[in-house]
Formats: C-alpha cells, sequence, structure tokens
C-alpha cells in the first residue's frame, strides 16, 4: 500500500506475548487505562483519564503513555505494517494491520487494547542494517520505523538486503551508540542543572569536591564576600593552600571582572576554582592566566564540570547522586 506506515509495536517485556500474537491475529499494548479510547478523539482526553486513574503517576511518564496509546487508536491505520520484535529469538514478526481498535477488558493478560494483525513472516534481526536494528532498539512500546519502510518491505517479501557498504557494517556500530548517548545523557544532566536552586548547585560543586578527596562545605550564606566553597586537604584547614570556590549558575558567560573580584578574595597560598555554567569570556580566561605571581586560578565550564561529576559520581554522598539521579549502562564498543 502506498501510503502505508511501518510501526514497531512490543508484545510485552521481551516479547512475551508474541507467539500469542501471533497465534490469535492481534497486536495490543496496555499503559493501565481501564477503558475504551476509541471516544477519546486527542491526547489531552487520554492523558485526562490516565492522571485521573493514577493521580501519583509523574507527568511525563503519563505524557509519554497517552502518545503512544494515541497512535495506536488513531494513527495505526488498516494497511500499515506491524512489526514486533522477539527479545529470546532475536526475531522481528511482521504483519499488516487488518482492521479498526478496538477494547477487550475481559482477556487474562494485561494487554487490553488490540489492533487486529495478519502475521505473514518472522526474520532475523541480525539480517537489518545498523541503523534499522538500533532504531528497532528503542525501549518505546510503540513507535515508527517509516525511515526503514523501504528495507522492512524488502526483507518481508524474502528479499536480500545488500548494507550500504560505509554504513551497513557493525563495525563502529558500538564507538557510535555510545557517543550519541553520551551526548544525550551530557545534554540531560546539563538541563538538570541549568534548572538547579542555585544554593543546591553550590553545594553539588562541595559534594563533589569531597568526592575527589577534599573535605570541602558551602559557605555562610551572605557572607562569602564572592567565595561559595572553602575546600581544603585535612579536615581542621591546618594544611596548605587552601581552594577558595566561586560558583556561578547562569547562561551567561562569566566576565572579567568576575574574575578579577574573585581574584582579590585570595590570600596568601590560596587556590581559586571558579566554576561557570555559563563558560567565560576571552577576557576573562586571559585575567585568570594573569593572575599575580604565588596566586592560581582554575576555571571550569558547565561541560568539564559534567565530566568530573560523571568521573566521580559513584564516590558522591546519597544526597548529592540524589540531586542529579544517574544510572549507568553498559553498551558494547568495537
Amino acid at each position: 500500500m502506498a501510503n502505508a506506515n511501518t510501526w514497531v509495536v512490543r508484545a510485552g517485556t521481551g516479547g512475551a506475548y508474541a507467539d500469542e500474537f501471533e497465534e490469535i491475529g492481534i497486536a495490543a499494548i496496555g499503559f493501565g487505562m481501564e477503558e475504551s479510547a476509541s471516544a477519546l478523539k486527542s491526547r489531552d482526553a487520554i492523558l485526562s483519564v490516565l492522571t485521573r486513574q493514577y493521580p501519583n503517576m509523574k507527568k511525563g511518564r503519563a505524557v509519554n503513555w497517552a502518545s503512544q496509546l494515541y497512535r495506536f487508536v488513531h494513527e495505526i491505520k488498516q494497511g500499515d505494517t506491524i512489526l514486533t520484535p522477539i527479545q529470546d529469538t532475536r526475531e522481528i514478526m511482521i504483519g499488516t494491520c487488518a482492521g479498526p481498535y478496538r477494547y477487550e477488558p475481559d482477556q487474562d493478560r494485561e494487554l487490553h487494547h488490540i489492533r487486529p494483525v495478519s502475521w505473514t513472516t518472522r526474520i532475523s534481526r541480525d539480517k537489518l542494517s545498523v541503523q534499522a536494528k538500533n532504531s528497532a532498539g528503542s525501549t518505546l512500546t510503540l513507535f515508527s520505523m517509516n525511515e526503514h519502510r523501504a528495507e522492512i518491505e524488502a526483507l518481508a517479501s524474502g528479499k536480500e538486503v545488500k548494507p550500504d557498504p560505509d554504513t551497513g557494517s557493525d563495525e563502529g556500530a558500538g564507538t557510535q551508540l555510545f557517543e550519541e548517548v553520551r551526548g544525550q545523557a551530557e545534554e540531560l544532566i546539563s538541563d538538570k542543572i541549568t534548572h538547579m536552586d542555585p544554593f543546591d548547585f553550590e553545594e553539588l560543586v562541595a559534594a563533589l569536591l569531597r568526592a575527589m578527596g577534599y573535605f570541602a562545605s558551602r559557605t555562610a550564606a551572605g557572607a562569602d564576600r564572592g567565595v561559595d566553597v572553602i575546600a581544603q586537604s585535612d579536615a581542621l584547614g591546618l594544611e596548605s593552600p587552601r581552594i577558595k570556590v566561586q560558583v556561578k549558575q547562569r547562561n551567561q558567560r562569566a566576565g572579567a571582572v568576575d574574575l578579577r573580584n574573585f581574584i582579590a578574595t585570595l590570600r596568601g597560598r590560596d587556590r581559586g576554582l571558579f566554576v561557570s555554567t555559563g563558560g567565560f569570556s576571552r577576557e576573562a580566561l586571559y585575567e585568570a592566566e594573569r593572575v599575580p605571581s604565588g596566586v592560581s586560578v582554575t576555571t571550569l565550564t558547565r561541560d568539564e564540570f559534567i565530566k568530573l561529576l560523571t568521573d566521580h559520581y559513584e564516590r558522591l554522598e546519597p544526597e548529592a547522586r540524589a540531586m542529579i539521579p544517574l544510572r549507568k549502562v553498559f553498551i558494547p564498543i568495537d
């Protein structure tokens, strides 16, 4: 069908319901909504029902569920291609949507939102190009695979698809995925830092220094004279040097005046650390380099701070990890 779309609809965790889907000719999803969605003509209408049924659900999760359920009910059309991955066998079932949406609340399975599907074949996941495999690996229950429609249709008809020699090989795919995931993760961490309470961010800076082996604490509010955190190598602060830290959580670059004012707070063998989430102007970096003899100032941008944070994350105190909750993911690389 010329205007048909291609969708992935997962059959429960790991494809647990795939055999049942194939046997009775359906694709089904859950998302916990215990009523038909056929009369709910917008994502907002579905979201309203979900938030009423689950008042304590996080807003992001509710929006995600509502969006996917809306697509299943209203965007999938008869004639569209449906794919269902099966994790254990590394296969992908391919079929065609054969009719309209219906709601079946009395089934033993928890997936009550149904589309009839005429399943036609299974293919090995290994036959997909690297790009198609990466797309099919999304954790969403329902999503579009239109960008790989021609490849899927060819494989479904039994044709062999020759991978693009420049992009179709698995060589380098793991490294590419790692770089993509790392980049996205750093953007999300950056967003969290941007919207963090300024005093909490100062505490996070102090916690990072403690994770790096220093004794560090925030200064008293209003009495810092431009110094937000003090760190030292011993608990009593008897040993030199002492590290004075200024923290600027803002989108604007720190300027030369900011650096000069901070440098003026340094005494004796003090060392300075200036953290600016907005970065530094060229003049500010020049000021940091031309400090008087015996004085040392290190500048730290948002990206440099994030790199240190992730490097030392496992040594952060639980309270600090709660400010920026992260989870380690293992990715095979070449």
